[in-house]
């Protein structure tokens, strides 16, 4: 594993890790890893075992993020700057295009890239990320978070994220390491989120498109998947029942050979094709 840092255009250091253990001889995939909100490139751990061993794996702590830098208040929060730093990330690390896996706010920005730049995306994995968070439930949370601090909040709402039976020692680890985020960076961040909405707009997305869907599920407006259901052409739909929204925490080997499965299944579609071409 390789982790370190780069400077973004607008002077914001962001932190990274490439993970490849895949056969030096053979031509691997890429795999573009984006967390969700509160998160980071870390809470990955469990999925690089799976995926590293068979596909270069590229992974960035976006801005105000893990390990890196929280930017200053006057530095401009929008899409288009979360996107940019993304497509700044490739470039340092030498990826034209990838299939892009997001969790939750990492999905909304992968979605974003696949319909504005679908030469950038081989396939979409996407895990509890709707099209947008328009209609969730920030306006509920930004008041308490102030109030009541972020790793509070998040202890008091810790079933919306994680089941009931999740070892004890990952829920502790998970708090701290959400919970340890910048209060003021986290609650723009996710007032960001909560002006988004691009269901009119989820037809653009051509590629093959994994959606997974957490089976117990209350973050973000759920309705939103029928619109991908029904406006995505190539979409595979698996639901983890009996789950809450952070499969990617709970359940990391499931997700994992989810997404190995899937980037296989693209790779080989894709080889048939030129074959047959």
């Amino acid at each position: 594993m390789i982790v370190t840092s780069f400077t973004t255009s607008d002077g914001v250091r962001l932190d990274y890790a490439v993970d490849d253990f895949s056969d030096p001889w053979k031509r691997s995939e890429t795999i573009v890893l984006l967390h969700s909100a509160m998160g980071c490139k870390q809470r990955f751990f469990a999925w690089m075992p799976i995926l590293s061993r068979h596909f270069k794996v590229v992974r960035l702590d976006l801005r105000g993020h893990g390990a890196s830098e929280v930017p200053s208040a006057d530095k401009t929060l929008d899409i288009d700057r979360l996107v940019g730093d993304i497509l700044e990330f490739l470039k340092e690390v030498g990826v034209e295009h990838g299939h892009f896996v997001g969790a939750s706010a990492g999905g909304y920005l992968s979605m974003r890239i696949a319909m504005d730049m679908p030469e950038k995306v081989d396939s979409l994995s996407l895990f509890g990320s709707t099209p947008g968070f328009k209609g969730g439930q920030a306006q509920h949370w930004l008041p308490r978070i102030r109030q009541e601090g972020l790793r509070s909040f998040l202890a008091d709402t810790i079933s919306d994220r994680l089941p009931e039976d999740v070892d004890p020692e990952l829920r502790n680890w998970f708090l701290d390491q959400a919970g340890g985020n910048d209060v003021d960076y986290i609650t723009r961040f996710i007032g960001l989120m909560d002006q988004q909405d691009w269901s009119d707009e989820v037809s653009k997305i051509r590629c093959p498109t994994l959606l997974v869907i957490p089976g117990l599920g209350k973050i973000g407006d759920y309705s939103r998947f029928d619109v991908m259901r029904e406006q995505i052409d190539d979409i595979t739909i698996k639901t983890y029942e009996g789950m809450p929204h952070n499969v990617w925490d709970a359940v990391p080997e499931r997700c994992a050979d989810d997404v190995r499965a899937f980037v296989e299944e693209v790779a080989a579609r894709r080889s048939a094709a030129s074959d047959a071409a």
